[in-house]
């Protein structure tokens, strides 16, 4: 493996909520965040791959919904943000509000800590906490791929909601600001539904952030 070499970034669309799923491949390895549904799909498209960690922004029902299958298939570990286990607890109740299947129970093996940084594949992967759409949403930024896989936090023209349990709209503003608006403008996000788009744009196009919302 060549240091510092690029990873492969398969990032799609799942399930009724089009939950976008990141894979980071390298050297046949692989990181899974935000399996939230469809799992043959998940499965297809890490045809000779080994899956080393599943990862996730947080535990709202459309992020989660394959991790248990995932996990049983490759053995591996799961690893979240510890302020947002009420809402793994809480996936029958968010089940009943979406109308979607009550997704298979899986415990998590690794409490993510802010700005812990990861072995992502063999570059650093950094933990930055950035709640307010959930108690324990996180996002995780790649400096050598000037990429942040943001969940739910921060959207191309638009930023999570804040309306269900444990959402705080100051505080996803203030999380957005200080922990991402700070990446480099160039720095590509990659949101938890919809489209990429860069730090650059978002700082000075969206309208939630600039109070034109």
């Amino acid at each position: 493996m060549t240091p510092g070499a690029s990873l492969r970034h398969d990032f799609f669309p799942l399930g009724p909520f089009e939950c976008n799923c990141s894979i980071l491949s390298r050297d046949g390895r692989a990181i899974v965040i935000d399996p939230g549904d469809e799992f043959d799909q998940i499965l297809s498209r890490l045809a000779g791959l080994t899956v080393e960690r599943i990862l996730l922004t947080h535990a709202h029902i459309d992020h989660v919904g394959a991790v248990a299958a995932l996990k049983r298939h490759f053995g591996v570990a799961v690893a979240m943000h510890p302020e947002d286990r009420s809402n793994l607890e809480m996936l029958p109740v968010q089940a009943q509000w979406t109308r979607m299947p009550v997704p298979e129970s899986f415990t998590v093996e690794h409490d993510l800590a802010s700005n812990e940084i990861l072995d992502c594949l063999g570059q650093p992967m950094h933990v930055l906490f950035t709640p307010g759409h959930s108690p324990g949403s996180v996002s995780f930024y790649l400096p050598e791929e000037r990429k942040v896989i943001s969940g739910d936090a921060l959207f191309r023209g638009s930023i999570g909601r804040t309306d269900l349990p444990g959402g705080d709209h100051e505080l996803l503003i203030r999380s957005i600001k200080r922990k991402l608006l700070t990446l480099p403008a160039e720095t590509e996000v990659f949101p938890g539904h919809g489209e990429p788009t860069t730090i650059g744009v978002e700082s000075q196009k969206n309208p939630f952030l600039s109070g034109r919302a």
